[in-house]
């Protein structure tokens, strides 16, 4: 079913019958296009995309991507619908453990994203950390495994307690604090797994070094894993004279979270990134100059790190500068250049010569989440933002500033300029990276 909903999507990619646009030849957007940010662009692409809410991997979102996709064709780039899928989890209804030598304990039991349903009676042994030497004894058989958390990630715990013949896995923490704990993805081998608190498996695991029975139940049902595709846009401009060899990347996304239409989050964002695009299509550079829109951000940043992993460590090598733009319509706010790292990069050091701050305010770190995985790839990024000041929740057109929106714009497409620029040198290269990235929001051990 999806792949027919695929293919008559990409149809309409085609036929630009999804968000209206006027689509020009690139000869004639050649003639008109003006070194300057036209504010009434950026309204149109924002008041287009803000139509419905996008959440990611919903036609809706592909209807946002196709949109974006068709502007940047119509500005003469190159461009690239690059899928990528996922896994989302639906946590189980029921969650439980009983403990038959304990009638009524209220044990404080929490699950794993993708664990599996399943029910399991038998007796409890201990199993250690989980690992293939823990369970090389053979005792796990038919019975529930109790292992601690640690040394190596939950998904192979649950791995090695399967293939042991375990009929179900309780891990209890070995710290204080509590966990979101995930196995990654749903696994090819697994049992019933639940996560129990360090005070109830220090005392679990007591009773059975005490070599005193117990027997228990453990019971995970109404979980769900469900396969989600989303797609990245990517378009480019190779240079045209006096090759770098190097790459300045634009970058935004064009889901939104929940049912919010999403004007400033992140239209405006994906508005900034066509209209610096409009800017640079007739430009003479040296430098590849390459727009990125992603997918299902608001989902766990799954577009830029898919879009990072597939990279190369030649490709982040040449990737000099990359500028994520997110949320630059607030009101009452100023215009704020950040990274994860807290270094002041290239990036970074270019727009505060456009002007804008460095300083960390309210809102900003909570936005970082995509610029953190393109940064954590080995890529020199900044993230642009408005730090908010009593921005209103709705996040409609009304309330959005085009000021804020043009002056962030222009930030960008001048730190742009200056790199590409072919008046201006080559900047060093950075350091390749090959970190495999992972959904921010997952504790995987």
């Amino acid at each position: 079913m999806r792949s027919v909903r695929h293919y008559a999507l990409c149809a309409l990619l085609v036929c630009g019958t999804i968000f209206p646009i006027p689509f020009l030849s690139h000869r004639a957007h050649a003639e008109e296009t003006q070194d300057w940010i036209d504010s009434e662009r950026l309204y149109s692409h924002v008041e287009q995309l803000a139509r419905t809410a996008r959440p990611p991997a919903t036609e809706t979102e592909f209807a946002a991507a196709v949109y974006v996709e068709n502007t940047l064709r119509s500005y003469g780039y190159k461009t690239k619908l690059d899928p990528f899928s996922y896994y989302t989890y639906r946590k189980p209804a029921t969650l439980s453990l009983t403990i038959e030598e304990w009638p009524g304990q209220k044990w404080t039991v929490s699950g794993f994203s993708f664990g599996i349903n399943g029910t399991a009676t038998a007796e409890v042994v201990d199993a250690g950390l989980g690992r293939a030497v823990d369970f090389a004894n053979d005792a796990s058989r038919g019975k529930i495994a109790l292992v601690k958390r640690g040394e190596i990630p939950f998904g192979e715990k649950v791995r090695q307690a399967a293939a042991a013949g375990a009929v179900a896995l309780i891990i209890w923490n070995d710290r204080e604090e509590g966990w979101n704990a995930s196995l990654g993805e749903p696994l090819d081998i697994a049992v019933p797994v639940i996560a129990l608190s360090k005070a109830d498996g220090t005392k679990l695991q007591k009773r059975i070094m005490d070599k005193r029975p117990v027997k228990g139940s453990v019971k995970v049902e109404g979980a769900v894993s469900i396969k989600q595709t989303s797609y990245n846009i990517v378009a480019s401009r190779k240079s045209n004279q006096n090759d770098t060899g190097q790459v300045v990347m634009v970058s935004a996304h064009h889901d939104s979270a929940g049912l919010s239409v999403g004007a400033n989050h992140n239209g405006s964002g994906v508005a900034a990134l066509l209209e610096i695009a409009r800017n640079m299509a007739d430009k003479p550079i040296d430098t590849e100059v390459r727009f990125v829109s992603f997918g299902a951000v608001t989902s766990g940043n799954r577009g830029p790190i898919a879009y990072a992993n597939a990279l190369s460590a030649k490709e982040r090598q040449a990737m000099i500068a990359a500028f994520y733009v997110d949320g630059v319509g607030s009101q009452k706010a100023e215009l704020v250049a950040i990274n994860s790292l807290g270094n002041e990069n290239l990036p970074i050091q270019l727009l505060r010569e456009a002007g804008a701050s460095s300083s960390q305010k309210n809102g900003t770190r909570e936005r970082n989440g995509a610029a953190s995985s393109l940064a954590a790839a080995g890529i020199p990024t900044a993230l642009v933002t408005n730090a908010e000041t009593g921005q209103a929740k709705e996040d409609s057109l009304a309330q959005m500033d085009w000021e804020q929106t043009t002056k962030a714009t222009k930030a960008v497409l001048s730190a742009i300029h200056k790199i590409t620029a072919q008046t201006t040198p080559a900047y060093p290269l950075g350091t390749p990276n090959g970190v495999q990235l992972k959904a921010e929001s997952e504790a995987l051990q």
